[in-house]
């Protein structure tokens, strides 16, 4: 873990460089952003915090085992600080399930949970990618509108098929973990394995069902969690550029965003600023995709060191604050699963 942060620190800090000499500012530019941007970008930050923990409280208590909110509210927190400490964030899912675990979720339950917060996030990338690219029109590469909606519906029919496959598929993947542990090297563990994801499939029956309320409240709570974070970014931007377009700002961040999630790096640290920069140059002559002029590199340089600060590095405070609330010892998931 300790080395996950160094990396994390290590390559965001290589991405800062680089979005900073790309677009002409520098690390003193933070300074041109206003005291009030922090103030509601920090608002637009709790509330995504809220929203992603109303929905795990909700799917803890279609779960059959509901938490209280402050309690699924310390399981996103810690699911985002290792987020942004594993390569392409693989480290959410489990550190979710640990959490609602050690509150006493019934750990099937609890890896039930997770999975299905991937459905949700899948279902937003689903529609949030293609809006994003109709937003922006031509991208960096210069790709044609035909090009321009394949990739657009590639993602959306990707993330869809994803989706089904968790939704009604599990067993699918219920099989290939048993196959899994028939090598040798993983024979040992192979009936309570087997034992544990009986569960978790039967859990997910529960929490993957419901009325059509509250599926639409859930896919809701997931927008709100997902367009806090890039709202954040249009509220830095706006701040040093009166007059910045809300939209095509929220596709600048968001197509990034879901780009860094499948990258190696620890929570996508340096990637995605780079992306926003780059995507920021794009467009012919002096009309980026943003439609602000080159001459504002500066600002944008500002308000992605901003909007960074507060969404992802602020995740190096407040999960490890969180962890530390745990008032009981945690129950070890070998021995519940055995």
């Amino acid at each position: 873990m300790r080395r996950g942060v160094w990396l994390a620190l290590l390559f965001g800090a290589v991405g800062l460089f680089l979005t900073v000499r790309l677009l002409g500012g520098n690390l003193a530019s933070l300074g041109r952003l206003p005291a009030w941007a922090f103030v509601v970008g920090a608002v637009l930050v709790a509330l995504g915090y809220l929203a992603a923990a109303a929905r795990l409280r909700l799917l803890t208590v279609r779960g059959g085992h509901p938490l209280g909110l402050s309690a699924c509210l310390r399981a996103h927190a810690v699911g985002q600080f290792s987020a942004a400490v594993t390569p392409a964030s693989a480290g959410q899912l489990p550190a979710v399930a640990l959490a609602l675990a050690r509150d006493g979720v019934p750990s099937a339950t609890a890896w039930s949970v997770g999975v299905y917060v991937w459905v949700l996030d899948l279902a937003f990338i689903a529609y949030s990618v293609p809006l994003s690219l109709l937003f922006l029109g031509r991208s960096a590469a210069q790709l044609s509108r035909a090009e321009l909606w394949a990739f657009a519906v590639a993602t959306a029919v990707l993330s869809a098929f994803l989706m089904w496959v968790l939704t009604y598929r599990l067993r699918w993947l219920i099989r290939a973990g048993r196959a899994l542990f028939r090598l040798r090297w993983l024979a040992r563990w192979r009936a309570s394995t087997s034992r544990f994801l009986d569960r978790v499939e039967a859990a997910s029956e529960a929490v993957m069902r419901g009325p059509l309320g509250e599926r639409l409240l859930l896919h809701a709570l997931t927008a709100v969690l997902h367009v806090s974070a890039l709202a954040t970014f249009w509220v830095m931007l706006a701040a040093v550029r009166p007059g910045t377009p809300l939209l095509t700002t929220l596709a600048v961040a968001n197509l990034p965003s879901v780009m860094a999630a499948f990258v190696p790096t620890p929570g996508g640290a340096g990637l995605l600023e780079v992306l926003i920069a780059s995507l920021f140059l794009a467009g012919p002559g002096e009309r980026p995709v943003t439609g602000l002029g080159r001459s504002a590199g500066a600002a944008v340089a500002a308000a992605i060191l901003g909007w960074r600060l507060l969404t992802f590095y602020s995740r190096f405070v407040v999960g490890p604050i969180a962890g530390a609330t745990f008032a009981r010892p945690a129950t070890s998931s070998i021995e519940e699963v055995g």
